[in-house]
Formats: C-alpha cells, sequence, structure tokens
C-alpha cells in the first residue's frame, strides 16, 4: 500500500482485489492513489475496497467490471459503494471512482447540514455553556407573614436572598426578602 503524495491525509486502508489475474501494476497504483484522496473529503473514512473482475458479453470481447466499497469508522455499513462495468479497466475505474467521490462529498453536506439544524441561531456550543436564566419551580402552600419571616431566617441568605409563599389571608403569592439595612419587605403583587 503506497502513502498518497502532498500535504496530510488521514490513512486510508485500502484493498485491490484482481479476480482479472491480468491486471497491470500500474493500475492497481492508480486505484490505491485515487481512493486514497476519498479521504480528503470526508476525514471518517478508514477503508476502501475495490475488486476487478471479469465479465462475459454477448460477443467475443469481455468486460472488466469493477466494485468500490468504501467503509467509514464506527458503521457496519458501507459508507458509499459503487460498480461499472466498461471494456477497459481504468475506464470503468474512473467512473466508479467519480461516483464514490461524490456519494461521499454529499454524505459530507448531509452531516454539515444535519449539524447547523441543531444550532440554528447559530450559537452552537455557547448555548449549552449559557443556557439562559435558571428555571425554579417550587410548591407553595398557604402561610402566614410570621411563617414565611422564620423560613427566610433559616434559609442561607447568601444563595437565596428571598422567600416565596402563598399568602393563606389573600391567597396571593408573596416574595418576602430582607434590606440592606437588615429590614423585612414584603412584595405583594396587584393584577389590575
Amino acid at each position: 500500500m503506497s502513502l498518497p503524495s502532498g500535504g496530510y491525509h488521514p490513512l486510508v486502508k485500502v484493498v485491490v482485489h484482481d479476480r482479472t489475474e491480468e491486471l497491470p501494476a500500474r493500475i492497481r497504483t492508480y486505484a490505491e492513489q485515487r481512493l486514497h484522496r476519498v479521504a480528503r473529503h470526508f476525514d471518517r473514512v478508514v477503508e476502501a475496497e475495490v475488486e476487478f473482475a471479469r465479465e462475459s458479453g454477448r460477443g467475443p470481447s469481455s468486460f472488466c467490471a469493477v466494485q468500490i466499497i468504501v467503509r467509514m469508522d464506527g458503521r457496519r455499513l458501507p459508507l458509499a459503494q459503487a460498480r461499472e462495468v466498461a471494456p477497459d479497466p481504468k475506464a470503468a475505474l474512473d467512473v466508479a471512482l467519480d461516483k464514490v467521490d461524490r456519494q461521499v462529498v454529499k454524505l459530507k453536506e448531509k452531516v454539515k447540514v444535519g449539524k447547523k439544524r441543531a444550532a440554528p441561531d447559530g450559537l452552537g456550543e455557547d448555548r449549552e455553556r449559557d443556557p439562559g436564566p435558571e428555571l425554579i419551580r417550587i410548591k407553595l402552600r398557604p402561610e402566614s407573614l410570621e411563617d414565611a419571616v422564620a423560613a427566610l431566617d433559616t434559609l442561607d441568605t447568601a444563595e437565596q436572598p428571598f422567600y416565596v409563599f402563598l399568602d393563606e389571608g389573600s391567597g396571593s403569592v408573596n416574595v418576602c426578602f430582607r434590606r440592606r439595612d437588615g429590614r423585612l419587605a414584603v412584595i405583594e403583587p396587584v393584577v389590575p
């Protein structure tokens, strides 16, 4: 197996099967070089398999069939595959390689679009780091103001400087807290 020349490409294992028994070495090398380049489109490609076989037609001449299977890291099923038949092995290989190339590029675009849909407003990872205000749900039970003040005094005011309660007299939701000077304040919402 030869390594790709010119720049870094992730290493792709290329396996060439010759069922024709007459495949020239230059075609084998050409197939390996071209399949190493598939990884430049999609870095998850780990293996490419090429099979050359003879197919007899109706006439006296026989055709060369080329089948290419490209596998991706972490998937059992092939990422891309193509099969072509032509009188010349290089011609069949070129057409099959073009098909596989288009399939790999199409899959990469599909993955990109999927990632964009996951973060439509362009925030992406920033949204995970800053989810916005914390939503706290509490069950309220009717309490008097004295009970609410006693509950406020038992809380850690550095972490939660207020106490929300349901006033037993009016039935409204109230918030009590201590001002900076130590005095108690109660917020009673008024709905017009």
